[in-house]
Order: C-alpha cells, then structure tokens, then sequence
C-alpha cells in the first residue's frame, strides 16, 4: 500500500513540475486558440501602440492574439506561417491590418456565383482578387507573376490537381483603409473603437433590412419571407423589445436620406442590404413613384435627355429627335432642350439622389450596425484605393464588421445564412468561416461578437465550441437530434453544416430534415447542403425544395432545376409557372429553366393543370409560352447539331457551348464530348472547362465517366489539365 501511495505521489509531483508547480494543471490541459493579426511593417511602425492594444483586446481566456509582422512582403510566405500556426498553435483566424499583399486568382471562376469575365481581358479586371488563398490550406495555386502597376497585387492560378471546392480553416478579414494620406490615422481608430467593443459586449435587440431597386425582382414576399426567417434566427425578435424593420427603396422619391439616417442609428445590431452597386457606389432607386402627371412627364423627358446624350445620337441629334419623337409619340420639345445647360445640371443632381456614393461618405457619415452585409456586386473590392465596404468601418460610428464582394455577386444565395449565431455570441469570422465564396469577404474585426442570448443555447458555449468541437462528430448529432423546443433553432443549422464538414451525414438523412424540420432555416440548410453532395437523392431534394414554405428554399430549387435537367422536375417548375402566387424571382428562375427540358413534356403538363387557374394563366398567356419554348427548343436544336458538324467554326462552336456554363443542358453533352475528343486544342479546353460546371446534373454519373475515359485517353497537356479539374469538380472529396 505504502509502495502504490509513493507511485501516486511521485506521478503527482512530476505532473506538477510539467505544469509549472500548478496544481490546476495537472488535469488536462485547457486548450487555446490564437488569431493571428498580421500588419505590414509600415503600418505597425506607425500605429504599434493601438495595433499591439488590440492584439491584446482580442484575446480570452482560451483564445490568444498573435502579432505577426509582414516580413516576406508576397502571399506565399503568409500563407505558409498561417499554415504553421494552423498546425501547431491552433489558428482560428487572421486579421489582415494595412497593406497586405492582395492574392489575384485566376482559372477558378467556377468558384464565384457569378464572375465570368474572359480572361483574355486585362488581368486585373478578370482576375478574382480573395483571401480564400489565405484561409484554405488545402487549395494549390501556381504563381504566375506580380502586378507591375500595383505591386501589391500578386496572380495566382488555381491547379487542376487542386480541390475545385472552397473549405476554408480559418476565417480572415481585411481592415485595409481608403489610400486618401489618412489611412493609419484610419485604421488606428478603427482598431481603438475594436479594443472598447471587446471590453463590453451586448446582447442583440435590433435588426433591419433593406430592399433596393431591382434587387430580387423587386419581390415583397422574398422581404416578407426573409423577415419570417429572421424571427426564428433571432429569438428576441418575438420579444416585446425586439424590433424587426424594414425599408424598400419604393418608400421615397429618393430613399437616400432616409437610408443613411437610418444607418446612423447605433442601436442595430445586424443590418442586410438587398441591392446592386459597384466599387464606389450603392445602387439604390430606379425611377421615383409619384401619383402626380406632371412628375411622370419630367420624368420621361430626363429618360429621353438621357437618350439623347448618346454617342450615337450626339452624331446627328436632329434625326435622333425625329426618330424618337415618333418611336415614343411624344413632343418634338420634350427632346430639344437635351443639351440645355441648366436641363443637364438638374438631370445631373436627380442622378445623384438615387444613389449612394463614396461622395456621400466624406462628411459626417457616421453607421450604427455593428454588423453590416453589403449583399451587392464589388462593394467590398478593396483592390481599389477606395471602396464602399471601407467606408462603414472608417467612420465614428459603431460599425465593427463588414460583410460585401469583391467582384459581381449572384442575387439568389443565401445571404442570411446562420446569421442568427451572431445572438449565440459566435464571432463574425465564425458565422462566416466555411460558407463564403471566393469573392465574398469580411471587413473590420471577425472577432467581435455579440453577449449571447443564453436562455435559447441550451447550456452548449456554442461560441467556442464551434472552434474546440469542429471535428467532434458526437457533439454535433448530439444538438441535431436535441428533442428541445426551446434550443435556438440556428444551431441546428450550423449542426448540419458541421455533420457534412466531417462526412458524418448522409443525403438521405438530409432529405428527411427537409421534409419534417419546423424551421426554415434548418430546411434551407438541408437543402443547400444537399446541393453540395448532389448524389443520386439530389432530384428527389429538389422536389421537396420547390414545395417548400420558404421562398428563398423554393428559388434557390428552381435555379438550380434546370442545372438538374431531370424531367421529373418538370411538374413542379411548370407549377410555378402557372400559379399566380408564386413570386416574381421563382418565376423568373422556373421561366428560365423551362427550356432546358422537351417542349412538348412541359406543353403538355401545362395543359394539364391550366384549366385550375384560367383566370390568371389565360390562353393567350399559355400560347405566348409554348411558342417560345418551341423557338427556343428548335435554337437549341440547331445550335446542339452545329457542335457535331465538322463544317462549322471553331468560333462559332466555342461561343454555343460557353452559354452551358449557365444552362448545363443535357441535351448539349453529346456535342460537348465530341469536342473535346476531336476539336482543336483551344475547342477542346473550353469544352472540358463547360463540362465541369455540370455539377448538380441528373446525368452526372455518365459525365464523370465519360470524363474518365477522355482524360485517359488525352496526351498530357492543357487538354488532360483541363479535364482533371473537371473531374475533381464532379467528384466532391470532403476534407
């Protein structure tokens, strides 16, 4: 007995000696994060005090910030020390301070939700400039060579032996101010105002959303919808003190004032905005409403200047106001004062007041959300020295993070996407980490987060544990299958997108949570995770999607249909199409996806049930589209046949198949394999990059291995290159 007490005694000593003579430490231990905030020499020379001030602010009890120096002034090398602390010190994220090298990447468009510029332009407007060459280890790039212009910009192409799937490790920001002489001045006040946001964090009270011009086809049931969503995202919104608002661009002749003074309000928490814009511009209005004549005729008179001021028309303006003077049958003077100098100047200041620019920015503009998303095209493209998504973080006001693009974005994805962890006190760089694609990025400090809202977490640190527990498969099932009503509903969510992260959930468990979740949101992510794995169970997903209750679930169902091109589907889309309540984007997107399925299929299940809502879909409506379908099959038809035809050019041949990147039309894979095993080289690459966009097809599995069989039968070279990325994009591998 005496021997086995000294043992233990001696085991407690040497355990106590290893953790430094803490009795504490003996017991396992505790595991700590860090997030590596990285700042160019030049910057942290300048503002070090604030710099190291916030590298402090942002650590926690099992959480450490590192400062790391840009000492190897290229991408490379950062990635490579991010990758060492990722393997060694347990990275959670990094903070991308002042001027870090700015990764272009090439060849992976595939990425984008809707970047498809050709390459053949100028490198610095096709490239993608993304910090996803940061947060995903697992992605290769060969380098291809530094801008001569802007130095700081560094072209990457993506391999084809690389994964064609973004899966980020860690989440990254930017906090990078506009070039104007005042940038560390900037950036030193913004990382102070960080550094007192972590020193008192509060819980979520308020939220808002916007809906601008041309956004979404302008739809109130998406807004409607999406406010349905929010109330189940964020629990408090059902309280008293809760408040929900919105604001559609229709409210004002000019909606700007009233926008910017909303965004001055400090007491938001989470604000969306639903609109187009561009570098140095929101786009907010289209043409004001007004129930007064006399507006809709100054109105149609500015359009007509507008038309005016033309190059085409400025060649020869008498004609161009005889001709529209009878193409609109208007007045020859509602066209004659079309370089009136006082006309012009008016014209000028009514196209100011649509929209928002950096302009408007200068002075005073203050922001009150503490987190925004910009849900526009190149709001966040910080490859300029000046860029909109800057300015909400560059201000006074509260605003710590910014979610915009770098370059054109798609209108229907999922924007909102496990939002509602935001009120579980999970960081903004974790709600984000893992589903943003490549031109997707976030601005100012991705550690900030709010106090959670602890009566709904159901006592998990979901905050943490989404950092410590990532790979425990158990923990996840665990809040998956929770039988508790009183479990915030997004952590179900997130539970499914980590289930799939691990490979530990099936397409058909996915198919059962679509069919019996009460949640939308956990339906949505059901279904968008479902999308990724686009097994065999991916047209019986789509099914259930276009019946769903959500109407986000239901348009991003039909946009992706026609990519399926089963014609079971075939049903539903025309269902939307004849029903009269279905919203303005579904039916946009089932219009669209109608013609990649027979004519006569969709003709017939038209006549089908048209009788059900002859008030609506008239027979004028259902004459009008059956012809077109017709047109549209017979185009295709001969289009498809031309891809066969040794007789036709390779120019004409490459620009009918380019469109299949949208469309993936099975009934152009015959010719798109024909291409590449007899077309020339350049035909031949093109026709294998379209092949790979066929990834939610029906008739995958024959695409795979057609793929297989023409990519063993290639010589090595760009066509075999080409091909292999075709394939590891058909073949999703999870990490």
């Amino acid at each position: 007995m005496k021997r086995i007490l000294r043992m233990a005694l001696l085991s407690l000593a040497l355990m106590m000696l290893v953790a430094g003579g803490n009795p504490l430490a003996a017991k396992a231990a505790k595991k700590v994060s860090t997030v590596a905030v990285v700042v160019d020499e030049v910057t942290y020379g300048k503002i070090k005090d604030a710099v190291d001030k916030y590298v402090e602010a942002i650590s926690l009890p099992d959480r450490k910030g590192v400062l790391v120096i840009d000492k190897w002034h290229n991408p490379d090398g950062i990635r490579a020390e991010l990758k060492r602390m990722y393997d060694n010190d347990c990275l959670e994220g990094a903070v991308f301070v002042g001027n870090i090298p700015i990764p272009m990447v090439r060849d992976a468009q595939h990425f984008a939700t809707a970047f498809k510029r050709s390459q053949k332009d100028d490198w610095f407007i096709s490239s993608i400039p993304t910090d996803r060459f940061y947060d995903d280890f697992d992605l290769k790039f060969d380098y291809i060579k530094q801008d001569s212009a802007k130095t700081n910009l560094h072209y990457y192409s993506l391999r084809a032996d690389s994964p064609q799937e973004i899966n980020s490790d860690i989440y990254s920001a930017r906090i990078k101010a506009p070039i104007n002489g005042n940038e560390y001045q900037a950036i030193e006040a913004f990382l102070l105002k960080a550094v007192a946001a972590h020193k008192s964090p509060e819980r979520m009270n308020k939220v808002f959303h916007f809906g601008g011009h041309g956004y979404n086809s302008e739809s109130l049931q998406a807004r409607i919808d999406e406010a349905v969503a929010f109330k189940e995202q964020f629990p408090f919104l059902n309280d008293y003190n809760g408040q929900l608002l919105y604001l559609d661009f229709a409210r004002d002749y000019y909606v700007k004032n009233r926008l910017m003074s909303i965004l001055a309000d400090q007491d938001i928490d989470y604000a969306i905005l639903h609109h187009h814009g561009a570098p140095d511009t929101e786009l907010l209005s289209g043409i004001p409403m007004s129930k007064d004549i006399s507006t809709w005729i100054d109105l149609s008179r500015n359009y007509l200047r507008s038309q005016m001021n033309r190059k085409k028309n400025r060649k020869d303006p008498e004609a161009a106001i005889e001709r529209m003077s009878k193409q609109y049958g208007v007045p020859r003077a509602w066209l004659e004062d079309w370089n009136d100098s006082e006309k012009m100047k008016a014209d000028s200041i009514h196209s100011a007041n649509m929209d928002l620019y950096l302009d408007d920015m200068n002075n005073g503009f203050v922001t009150g959300p503490r987190v925004l998303v910009l849900d526009a095209c190149f709001n966040g493209a910080f490859i300029y020295d000046d860029y909109i998504a800057s300015r909400y973080i560059f201000n006074e006001g509260t605003t710590m993070s910014v979610r915009a693009n770098t370059v054109n974005t798609l209108q229907d994805i999922w924007t909102t996407e496990l939002s509602g962890l935001y009120n579980l006190g999970v960081s903004t760089g974790d709600v984000y980490k893992g589903q943003l694609a490549i031109e997707q990025h976030l601005f100012g400090d991705p550690t900030f987060a709010f106090a959670p809202q602890t009566e709904v977490l159901g006592g998990y640190n979901i905050a943490r544990d989404v950092v410590f527990k990532k790979n425990d498969v158990k923990y996840w099932r665990g809040i998956l299958e929770n039988p508790s009503k009183e479990l915030a509903p997004e952590m179900r969510a997130l539970a499914i997108k980590m289930l799939f992260k691990n490979g530990a959930i099936t397409s058909d468990e996915l198919l059962q949570i679509a069919k019996s979740s009460p949640y939308h949101n956990v339906r949505m992510e059901a279904f968008v995770t479902n999308r990724q794995i686009a097994d065999e169970n991916f047209t019986e997903a789509l099914k259930i999607a276009l019946q769903d209750s959500y109407e986000i679930v239901r348009r991003l169902a039909a946009a992706t249909a026609s990519k399926n091109g089963s014609p079971e589907l075939v049903p539903y889309l025309v269902k939307m199409i004849v029903d009269p309540l279905t919203s303005q984007r579904e039916d946009f997107h089932a219009g669209m996806g109608l013609r990649t399925f027979d004519a006569e299929t969709v003709i017939a299940e038209m006549e089908k049930i048209r009788g059900n809502y002859s008030q609506w879909f008239t027979d004028k409506k259902f004459e009008s589209l059956a012809k077109r379908l017709r047109a549209s099959q017979a185009s295709n038809g001969k289009d498809y046949a031309a891809l066969l035809n040794p007789e036709v050019s390779a120019k004409e041949k490459m620009s009918i198949i380019t469109g299949e990147r949208n469309a993936c039309d099975p009934r152009a894979l015959d010719g798109i394999y024909h291409m590449i095993a007899n077309g020339s080289e350049p035909e031949q690459v093109l026709a294998a990059e379209v092949l790979g966009w066929y990834v939610y097809s029906y008739k995958k599995p024959e695409i795979v291995a057609k793929a297989k069989e023409l990519y063993a039968a290639a010589p090595e070279g760009a066509v075999k290159n080409e091909l292999l990325k075709t394939i590891n994009r058909l073949e999703v591998k999870r990490k």
